[in-house]
């Protein structure tokens, strides 16, 4: 720490000619500066310091950048170490930094470390995950798809032995490029299996590896002295030797990735492999895994199916692999799914013509077996204009927001309940929750926001991020920005006909005579006509919850919108109680 606070200037030279870079100088000037950072952040409760030395140390980005992993499953270590931090700071009597870093010495000295973080599994739905997310896990029943060469084991970017059969009388036959493996022809079908161990040159290939010789695990990965080679041809067979060095240590990686996977279950496991893959051009050959397991293993495995593979044919006198039926031809479908089909020209003609046959006058139906269902779809049609049944149940709980929709449109509102569909993107959204931070800032307060319930949601999204500026410019110019509030963030509900309507008020203003002003910061340009007269129920409702929370008679609330990017504070005309009773009235039972 004392090195890191007293560094030398740039261009200095110790003894026997040490020095620094410019780059290395750089470097070790920014560790200083998070040292010191956290240092004075020791005060912290453990759990916000760590979420501190994440950050500031880059971990909680390196781990989110490892391929292998979602974003689900990179951080469990991060997480488990959290809630250690969080048990601590529970039952320790004083939990200090230096005592948790003298408790975690003896949990590595005495009780070798502390449980690894681990992805839970859930009973009670089937669970998507990789290999790596789920060591640890088990669960009764586990199936793994795609069981073939290229695919599990992963060697795609390995060379490709020419595949072969054996015919009947034990020639051999060559069948091009088809893939790795060989085959034995029988009564017009083939058998393909793998053979051989595929190369793979590492390093060599591509620039999205780091040469072995500099990462931390060389020790275990293959090596090509590249040095000791006296001329190019003995540099050639290294490189070949690399190669089948290389493809034999990534079969056995994967080797351990599926003894892993095919470990995960407690009772029944579901290994399944394919002959044609959706874009391929050539067969696929089984997974050398899944072959030991079937050929090892023949009382343990029930084999529920097993195509062998389509005998080859003969082109230009040579033996080919078969077309890919996908390809030959391509499955297609219509999409949206037609449940009707074809069926539909028939079925959608059927209320006209029945609506003929009830035109054309009285139908004799005597002795027609057709005649009860023919009655009844008379019946249903006759019924259809004189029902009255509500489509949709909206629940008994709505926010300000939702009570806003439903006097905006009631028809909208009822599709949205019938059938949700995601949001768009809300730029009103995120405005509002960086204009309200920095009011909480301004009056030096915070709160906790309700994420399903973001300020500036019911915003006009019109207005672009880099006004930021310009909206808390006129807030320090407006009337809001010198009083002191006596509620910030408040969250409210209470029932209005039956019905719980809940919310957060921005703010709340004591008056002069004693009074309240309920004030929403909205940070979208101020509406007009029907819009206005839907966003002062929002106002109204909540003035109408803050009387009733204070025991006040509600004429002494106010409630004003305060529109940041116009700098304007409009105080509508409010609907009573009386008036949204009414407005909720047309809600059915």
């Amino acid at each position: 720490v004392e090195a890191l606070d007293e560094l030398p200037p740039p261009g200095w030279t110790g003894r026997g000619g040490a020095r620094l870079t410019d780059e290395a100088l750089r470097r070790l000037h920014g560790l200083g500066d998070v040292v010191r950072r956290l240092r004075r952040l020791t005060a912290l409760p453990l759990v916000d310091l760590i979420g501190e030395a994440e950050s500031a140390v880059g971990l909680d980005i390196e781990v989110l950048s490892r391929p292998e992993h979602t974003a689900s499953t990179a951080r469990v270590h991060l997480e488990a170490f959290a809630d250690v931090a969080a048990r601590y700071a529970a039952s320790s009597d004083r939990p200090t930094l230096s005592g948790f870093l003298s408790w975690l010495e003896a949990a590595r000295s005495q009780e070798r470390g502390l449980d690894a973080g681990r992805v839970e599994s859930d009973t009670d739905a089937v669970q998507v995950l990789t290999v790596h997310a789920a060591k640890g896990l088990e669960w009764d029943v586990v199936a793994i798809p795609s069981l073939v060469e290229g695919a599990f084991p992963d060697h795609t970017s390995t060379s490709v032995a020419p595949l072969e059969s054996v015919g009947p009388d034990g020639s051999d036959r060559s069948i091009g490029s088809a893939g790795p493996g060989a085959a034995d022809e029988a009564a017009g079908t083939v058998e393909y299996t793998c053979s051989g161990i595929p190369k793979d040159k590492g390093w060599l290939i591509g620039l999205d590896s780091l040469p072995y010789d500099l990462r931390g695990d060389r020790l275990g990965l293959p090596r090509l002295d590249w040095r000791g080679t006296p001329d190019r041809k003995s540099l050639g067979v290294a490189i070949e030797s690399f190669a089948e060095e290389g493809g034999r240590h990534a079969i056995a990686e994967e080797r351990r990735l599926a003894y892993v996977a095919m470990t995960r279950a407690r009772t029944d496991l579901l290994l399944s492999t394919h002959l044609w893959g959706t874009g391929k051009k050539t067969l696929s050959i089984p997974s050398r895994f899944l072959l030991e397991i079937k050929d090892a293993f023949p009382r343990l495995v029930a084999v529920e199916a097993w195509h062998a593979a389509p005998a080859p044919v003969e082109k230009n006198g040579k033996l080919v692999a078969p077309q890919n039926p996908y390809l030959a031809e391509p499955i297609s479908a219509r999409w949206p799914h037609d449940p009707l089909g074809h069926r539909r020209d028939v079925l959608g003609s059927l209320p006209r013509r029945l609506g003929e046959l009830v035109a054309a006058g009285p139908i004799d139906l005597a002795g027609d077996p057709r005649a009860d269902d023919l009655r009844l779809l008379l019946a249903e049609q006759a019924m259809k204009g004189v029902r009255d049944e509500p489509v949709v149940d909206v629940p008994r709980h709505l926010s300000a927001s939702a009570v806003v929709a439903l006097a905006r449109d009631p028809e909208a509102f009822a599709l949205r309940l019938r059938r949700p569909m995601p949001e768009p993107p809300a730029p009103a959204a995120r405005q509002g929750t960086a204009f309200h931070a920095w009011i909480e800032e301004h009056y030096s307060r915070a709160a906790i926001v309700d994420l399903f319930d973001l300020p500036g949601s019911a915003d006009d999204p019109s207005i672009a991020d880099d006004d930021l500026d310009r909206m808390r410019a006129n807030f320090l110019a407006s009337e809001w920005a010198e009083r002191m509030p006596e509620e910030i963030e408040l969250s409210i509900e209470t029932v209005i006909d039956g019905i719980a309507v809940r919310g957060r008020i921005d703010a709340v203003f004591p008056r002069d005579d004693g009074g309240w002003t309920v004030v929403d910061w909205k940070t979208g340009t101020q509406p007009t006509g029907r819009e206005a007269e839907a966003r002062a129920l929002q106002l109204a409702a909540y003035a109408v919850a803050f009387a009733r929370l204070r025991g006040v008679e509600p004429h002494l609330v106010d409630a004003a919108f305060f529109y940041a990017s116009e700098g304007v504070t409009v105080r509508p005309a409010m609907p009573d109680e009386a008036a949204l009773v009414t407005m909720l009235s047309m809600i059915p039972e």
